[in-house]
């Protein structure tokens, strides 16, 4: 537990001098599909029942399905809520977001009434599969220790003069605030602040927009109408840009031996990532009543382009100092680690189906590479990710009972930690519910509700022996959906 503990302090919740950490390597390897209302409204268990856009991106050999060409777009209204407790005080901050997760065109042709290929599918679809727009605020009063104290000790041993090419985006911006200055006692020369060692407020606030989406290229056949399989081809992008801003302040106002009143330290961040990847896979008609299918997703690999840049603002003395530090660009090369999917679907029928997704991946397998004119060593983020993370599995619910041309849907779904098998943290847990009304004879309207609630630990900064509490972080989030499918 202690070495785990070290870990995540090294990495995941101590905020990283730039975006390629372990933090982000796990952040970019999560994949939580919000495509379709039918998708959403049956907890995205979609991997042995096909027939919709989502289920494309999950199981490309679920377009096999089609019986018809289709069009289908989604529009959605997402609330991501986050309450976070911190030294017993309890913030909370929200970011709505209206957006098109899903969009997409199957051309069906049928082949044959007799021979064993009965028909053939083409598809172009747009699938959102996961939303980094988030807002979250964090404050109390921190008794031990001051972000400060961090940097302190990590300049132990250097001198004044190494601190603009040892430490340029946050230590001398805050040695150029005055927040670190040299002080003298009986042995010399030694680093020290204005800054209070605790008994300060102290928080955090985070604003992010930005998402994860695949354009699939899929062909898929149908065999016998018992076999069906596809294979898909992925163009994927990574969108993020936001800002963390930390500060702590003097409950008084202003310390009354060394005039401090508050500082803080920002960062603005834009990352942004293309990437391919394929997809392939089979659905089998077991039975009437049973279906089995099962998905390979390769490895993602991204090339990412990135900015980051830090601000660093101090008032001591009742005099406003601020420090903006040089804008850095960073391009590098990510790999996503690849996915199995298992499936199972009963059929009842004209009555109704309950459907059953199981999903693996290893988060530990993701992985930094240099682009070619570039000699930074990603070796040991790479290892600090393989030590850190771990395997862990998806299951997703779902089902749909007719309702004399209409569709009720429940869903429900566990996505496991990132940390590994055993542990809870990090993990999700969603229910949703749907239904689907016909508009015409070949026009069709899903709605879908989604409710995503999880629970993290989040520490702002490693204080070593002088302790630090972690922020208790609860996220509620709301996404409610719209799908227009017409059919023709």
């Amino acid at each position: 537990m202690k070495r785990f503990l070290t870990l995540i302090f090294a990495t995941l919740f101590v905020v990283p001098l730039f975006g390629q950490g372990a933090d982000d390597a796990c952040m970019f390897s999560q994949t939580i599909y919000q495509g379709t209302a039918k998708a959403l409204g049956m907890g995205n268990a979609l991997g042995a029942v096909g027939g919709d856009m989502t289920a494309i991106c999950i199981n490309p050999a679920g377009m096999g399905i089609y019986r018809s060409n289709e069009f289908a777009t989604t529009l959605n209204l997402l609330d991501n809520y986050h309450s976070s407790t911190y030294y017993g005080a309890t913030k909370g901050a929200n970011k709505m977001r209206l957006s098109i997760p899903n969009i997409g065109y199957v051309s069906h042709k049928e082949r044959s009434n007799y021979r064993p290929l009965r028909s053939t599918q083409f598809g172009i679809s747009l699938t959102r599969t996961d939303d980094y727009n988030l807002h979250t605020r964090a404050r109390g009063i921190n008794p031990t220790s001051s972000k400060i104290d961090n940097y302190l000790s990590r300049i132990d041993g250097y001198s004044e003069d190494d601190l603009v090419d040892c430490f340029p985006y946050d230590i001398y911006p805050a040695w150029q605030t005055y927040l670190i200055d040299i002080y003298q006692d009986s042995e010399g020369d030694y680093f020290g602040s204005p800054v209070p060692q605790g008994n300060i407020w102290q928080g955090q606030e985070n604003t992010f927009r930005g998402r994860s989406e695949e354009w699939s290229f899929a062909g898929s056949a149908n065999y016998y109408d018992r076999l069906f399989i596809g294979f898909s081809v992925n163009v994927a992008h990574i969108k993020r840009i936001g800002s963390r801003v930390f500060e702590e302040s003097h409950p008084d106002g202003a310390d009354p031996e060394t005039g401090f009143n508050n500082w803080s330290f920002g960062e603005d961040l834009s990352s942004t990532g293309w990437g391919c990847n394929a997809k392939a896979g089979f659905i089998f008609h077991v039975t009437p009543w049973m279906r089995i299918g099962g998905a390979f997703h390769s490895p993602s690999i991204y090339a990412f382009d990135e900015t980051w840049q830090t601000e660093t603002e101090s008032e001591i003395g009742y005099v406003t100092r601020k420090y903006i530090s040089q804008e850095s660009h960073y391009e590098y090369t990510f790999i996503k680690p690849l996915r199995w999917v298992g499936s199972m679907a009963f059929i009842l029928g004209h009555r109704g189906m309950v459907s059953l997704d199981a999903e693996y991946t290893n988060f530990g397998a993701a992985r930094f590479k240099a682009v070619a004119d570039d000699d930074y060593d990603y070796n040991p983020t790479n290892e600090t990710i393989q030590e850190t993370y771990g395997r862990t599995f998806n299951f997703r619910l779902g089902t749909e009972w007719n309702l004399n041309g209409s569709y009720l849907r429940l869903g429900a779904g566990y996505y496991g930690s990132p940390f590994g098998l055993g542990n809870n943290l990090g993990s999700l847990k969603k229910a949703s519910c749907g239904i689907s009304v016909p508009a015409g004879e070949d026009t069709t309207f899903d709605f879908a509700y989604e409710l995503t609630y999880g629970q993290t630990h989040l520490f702002l900064y490693d204080a070593g022996e002088l302790g630090i509490e972690p922020i208790t972080q609860k996220q509620f989030k709301s996404n409610l959906a719209a799908t227009l499918k017409i059919r023709f």
